[in-house]
């Protein structure tokens, strides 16, 4: 018998506007901070530090999902003094380029304290199946636990929140009995949030 035994530490990072850059202005904008550092993924947000409206522009957004994949997403510039966030969640962010200038208006690029841990993969051919899957927590955190029949595990897959921890905010047990590719913890909100995600598989 050949049994997956895993255990990932993490620590999320706080909310941070100006996390990946402050101020960026012009036609070409620097990303001074790749990433929160806390191996999460996280959306990115923008934040427009002006009165003029640029929500008829655009950024493009790359970088990399949370297994380290490329990942890109257009996103629509804030309007007069708003933040806007992307819907795709970033581990690392090597660049923003916007569509246009902003002239010598500024924003600011950050990241939000939404988070996702990388997939864990899992081997869907084992007979039985299944997958002991547990998360214990420090702070004050809200996260639920996801699977994905997607082989791909990555940024796009599609996810499926666990039945049974689904909104958790205490420690947490549960198990997957059915094959899945991969499984991972989506973090919804939290305050100097930390968790430790455990998950042991079964079958010959």
């Amino acid at each position: 018998m050949n049994n997956a035994i895993i255990k990932q530490s993490y620590t999320c990072a706080a909310a941070n506007l100006t996390g990946h850059a402050s101020n960026v202005t012009g036609a070409t904008w620097v990303v001074s901070t790749a990433s929160a550092a806390d191996d999460l993924a996280h959306p990115i947000t923008i934040r427009n530090d002006s009165v003029t409206d640029h929500s008829a522009k655009t950024a493009i957004l790359t970088g990399t999902d949370a297994n380290g994949n490329a990942l890109t997403e257009t996103l629509n510039l804030p309007g007069t003094s708003a933040t806007v966030t992307s819907t795709k969640m970033f581990l690392t962010l090597a660049s923003a380029v916007p569509s246009a200038t902003i002239d010598a208006d500024t924003m600011d690029i950050g990241w939000s304290a939404v988070a996702q841990s990388p997939w864990v993969k899992l081997n869907y051919q084992k007979v039985p199946f299944s997958a002991g899957i547990a998360v214990t927590k420090g702070g004050t955190i809200n996260y639920d636990v996801e699977a994905t029949l997607d082989p791909t595990l990555n940024g796009a897959a599609m996810a499926v929140k666990h039945s049974g921890i689904t909104g958790s905010t205490a420690n947490d047990a549960d198990s997957y009995l059915f094959p899945v590719h991969g499984i991972r913890v989506n973090v919804n909100s939290h305050t100097s949030g930390t968790f430790v995600f455990y998950v042991i598989q079964g079958g010959n």
